[in-house]
């Protein structure tokens, strides 16, 4: 600890970017963020503020023909925000009813499903082919909807791509089903175990030329949950 205080203090001296936060790039933070103000979204700094992390994953994608699903319409604000920001993205956009949604677009796909239902949720990757690089649930927000959308979904994110759930402080609230062991946050420390399974029955943290007995093991989030990273309300779970 003495010596990070060091090296902090030191960039801070020499006018260097702190190395914990060379991710950060304020300038595409304010261009996401603009968006999303002027857009009407609440992940914007005038509600929720995910832009601010979104800018750090999303700014290396957002020129990129990428395939993008978002899990909630309602009015449609985010459909604005995204076709704005991931110019040459496939968009796709789900919902259990169409009755509060204001923008319809002629560039994104729209699709009624209920994402509690995993039947419905394999009939949508039958009609979309999967390989999302992208999936961002910001749907209802209930621990069923949530691990049931993560459970079916997940297997169909590209290897290198994100899931991405927001809104995890109903985690803690019973009238979502959380506060208790079934939350989504309780469901995600578990996959924590399965990030480390590997180590843990091999010594070392390498995927590479593992033993039969241990491949025999493996389900597919031992095997391509490459990482999960945890922010206030969102959880980004990258896919091997």
């Amino acid at each position: 600890m003495k010596k990070l205080s060091i090296l902090l203090s030191f960039c801070a001296i020499a006018g260097l970017v702190n190395p914990i936060e060379a991710a950060f790039n304020q300038d595409e933070y304010y261009y996401l963020d603009e968006i999303a103000l002027r857009t009407g979204a609440d992940k914007g700094s005038s509600y929720h503020n995910y832009t601010e992390v979104y800018s750090q994953y999303f700014a290396p994608l957002k020129q990129e023909p990428i395939k993008f699903l978002e899990i909630g319409i309602y009015k449609g604000a985010s459909v604005k925000m995204w076709e704005e920001y991931f110019k040459n993205a496939d968009l796709h956009f789900m919902d259990i009813t169409f009755q509060a949604v204001e923008y319809f677009s002629n560039r994104s796909q729209y699709h009624l499903c209920d994402q509690a239902s995993p039947d419905q949720l394999q009939r949508f990757i039958q009609s979309t082919d999967g390989n999302f690089d992208i999936i961002l649930d910001d749907g209802g927000h209930t621990m069923d909807q949530q691990i049931t959308s993560f459970m079916t979904l997940f297997p169909h994110v590209k290897s290198g791509g994100m899931y991405i759930i927001e809104d995890l402080h109903t985690s803690y609230w019973s009238s979502y089903g959380g506060g208790g062991t079934n939350s989504t946050i309780n469901f995600l420390k578990q996959l924590i175990d399965d990030v480390n399974y590997v180590g843990q029955r091999t010594t070392r943290a390498s995927h590479l030329n593992l033993p039969p007995s241990v491949l025999s093991e493996l389900n597919i989030y031992r095997e391509k949950i490459k990482s999960i990273h945890f922010y206030d309300s969102i959880a980004i779970i990258m896919k091997r």
